[in-house]
């Protein structure tokens, strides 16, 4: 059976390539006077990369649970303490991360005060005081995310109601076929009764020829016999 923390873990990894990438593309429009058309496309790429890191984050919530189940009772897992201190490393960098790559996505000024490199290099980072310049940047991060959770929302709506769509559809389709089992049914039934009345009509029709011959038969003996009276009759009245 597969490690659960082993397929999310690869899971995160994966979508950290993905972060990487856009990370990548948010510097380089970030660093540049941007055109409307690239400023559409920087936009894009900071709701993708906010999206992202939402969902890494989500994945390392359910890789701690893991390791917190895990970590009283490693053994009953077949797990080492040192697996669940690699465990719980691999989580604290990646959140790490993604809080230093959130930090520098909200401050309107990251092509120029920040390294862009930052994020993936390793290197330590400097947060600003709460009760600075960092309170608003947590509070532009929080519409993102306000947004894209509506985002999220608006897309599960729309998927009830394509999967309602596709109940009906099928309830439906199955009423139909329904349908035309019975159609099948009493179709075989009107082709056997057909099939009776044409045996029928054909044995009526046999019948009528059969009479029909017998009764033309008759009618030339009677016009015969007719025909030799009146020889006789003429006969007589001839030659008396």
């Amino acid at each position: 059976m597969s490690d659960p923390f082993v397929v999310v873990q690869e899971d995160v990894v994966s979508a950290f390539e993905q972060a990487k990438t856009l990370y990548a593309s948010w510097k380089g429009l970030n660093s540049k006077k941007r055109s409307p058309q690239e400023e559409n496309e920087y936009q894009f790429v900071t709701d993708e990369l906010y999206s992202t890191l939402t969902s890494i984050s989500n994945d390392l919530e359910d890789l701690q649970e893991t390791v917190d189940v895990a970590r009283d009772a490693p053994a009953d897992y077949g797990l080492s303490a040192a697996q669940i201190g690699e465990r719980h490393n691999f989580i604290a960098g990646r959140r790490k991360t993604i809080e230093d790559m959130r930090h520098f996505l909200a401050q309107p000024d990251a092509k120029t005060s920040q390294p862009a490199k930052a994020p993936f290099s390793g290197a330590p980072h400097h947060h600003t005081d709460a009760r600075g310049s960092h309170r608003p940047h947590a509070a532009e991060f929080d519409g993102h995310q306000e947004q894209h959770q509506i985002l999220m929302q608006q897309q599960d709506e729309q998927f009830d109601a394509m999967l309602d769509t596709v109940r009906n559809l099928h309830g439906i389709a199955g009423t139909m076929n329904t349908e035309l089992d019975d159609q099948a049914i009493l179709l075989d039934e009107v082709g056997t009764l057909v099939d009776r009345i044409q045996t029928k009509l054909t044995s009526a029709r046999r019948k009528v020829d059969k009479f029909l011959r017998e009764s033309n038969g008759r009618s030339i003996c009677i016009v015969l016999a007719m025909f030799a009276a009146i020889l006789v009759l003429l006969m007589l009245i001839i030659f008396t």
